[in-house]
């Protein structure tokens, strides 16, 4: 009872306190069980990766509103019969009841019990898009906006992959370990140079705790690669913290150079702090500062935007954005994106290469923001540019441009 009991106040945390998944289950599993720690994280990942279409599950059975609170217990225990293993739906149903308020303990025992009997339904709405939005639990304007853009195939294979779940990738500090020492760990699957999955809990491993390997989604560590980076180059990192990126960046100048990591609040700046010292990084200066009015004299060769966005690129590991993100949120990201690439821009060096980056897929912020910096700012030209989708590496979805500045 215990680890459904936190797994309820953990989904109430994010579903009614509008809190982070993974800021929430971080408090709330501090000295749980490692048993009772799946368990936990599964039912809350699994319950909000699938919200939309667990709820139409029993939404004929219901003939007024229910409190959030019930919706959630109904939610969570529907997820535990039906895509979980090795859970007797009877126990469910018990465990839900003792979940909720007296007066509601009838109402969720029916329900669930009917729906035991029953099983799942297939969702099919006579539109496409609003039948894909159910079955894959993502607000209907999302998959229109992604229909919009990147066309039905494209948005299908995108909505069912961001129902999976996330795989956890690590990528080594050559400062610290070389990939033929790593390599020796069994548990260690390299693949490319730098880039590897581990068969296990990273984060409880040595490697992680003494700074040796960093965990990085496969998709943004492809992001510094665009920025032709060699020894003794001066590199300026927006929006850095908590400073994974840059500590790529440190690592691919061999430790070389001057790195200026800047992010808009002290405690930010703090976490880059903390992975300075713990990877060794000597090349890296981390202060605050605004990147919407950057006050630097010194000019740089690399500048890194990776900017702030809507963050749907990312669902698998951040199921919540689809329960908080409006169209109205999106219009406030981009005029923060188009500041930031106005200020960060002027210092780049001429000849000097930026890289504009988000973890999300919205061509809004991604190509057209590009596309309206550079016909204001004809003096810098588009080199390159890629869009990541999750389903071709099992990773993040990532949008990534790469500008040089011509005079």
């Amino acid at each position: 009872m215990k680890a459904r009991k936190i797994a309820f106040e953990s989904l109430k945390s994010v579903f009614i306190k509008q809190g982070y998944t993974n800021l929430v289950l971080r408090k709330n599993l501090k000295g749980i069980d490692i048993k009772d720690k799946g368990l936990i994280t599964e039912i809350v990942y699994g319950t909000l990766r699938n919200y939309i279409y667990l709820k139409k599950q029993y939404k004929e059975f219901v003939h007024k509103d229910l409190p959030m609170e019930v919706d959630i217990v109904l939610m969570m225990s529907i997820y535990q019969m039906f895509f979980m293993d090795k859970i007797p739906n009877y126990a469910i149903v018990n465990e839900a009841v003792d979940l909720v308020k007296p007066q509601f303990k009838k109402v969720v025992n029916a329900i669930l019990r009917n729906i035991s009997k029953r099983g799942l339904i297939e969702i099919n709405k006579k539109d496409e898009l609003s039948t894909l939005a159910i079955n894959t639990s993502i607000p209907e304007w999302i998959i229109r906006l992604w229909n919009s853009h990147y066309g039905i195939e494209i948005t299908t294979k995108l909505a069912y992959e961001l129902l999976k779940e996330a795989v956890i990738y690590g990528r080594i500090n050559t400062i610290l370990i070389s990939k033929e020492e790593l390599s020796k760990d069994k548990k260690v699957k390299f693949i490319d140079d730098v880039c590897f999955v581990y068969d296990g809990n990273l984060i409880e491993t040595d490697y992680f705790k003494e700074g040796k390997i960093i965990i990085q989604d496969i998709s943004s560590q492809k992001v510094c690669e665009y920025l032709d980076l060699k020894e003794n180059l001066n590199v300026l990192d927006c929006c850095s913290a908590p400073g994974t990126k840059t500590s790529q960046i440190s690592m691919m100048t061999n430790n070389t150079g001057n790195i200026v990591a800047i992010d808009l609040y002290n405690h930010r700046v703090d976490l880059i702090n903390d992975l300075i010292k713990k990877m060794n990084l000597k090349n890296v200066k981390a202060i605050v500062m605004d990147a919407t009015k950057i006050d630097l004299e010194e000019k740089f060769d690399r500048v890194l935007i990776d900017a702030p966005c809507s963050g749907l690129g990312v669902l698998k590991g951040k199921p919540d954005i689809k329960i908080k993100l409006s169209p109205k949120d999106i219009d406030e990201i981009c005029e923060i994106q188009k500041e930031i690439l106005n200020s960060s821009s002027k210092c780049l060096k001429v000849d000097g290469i930026m890289v504009y980056s988000t973890c999300t897929l919205n061509k809004k912020e991604n190509e057209r923001q590009v596309e309206e910096f550079i016909k204001e700012n004809p003096n810098f030209k588009l080199l390159d540019s890629i869009t990541i989708f999750p389903f071709e590496n099992s990773g993040d979805g990532f949008y990534i441009a790469k500008l040089v500045r011509e005079y």
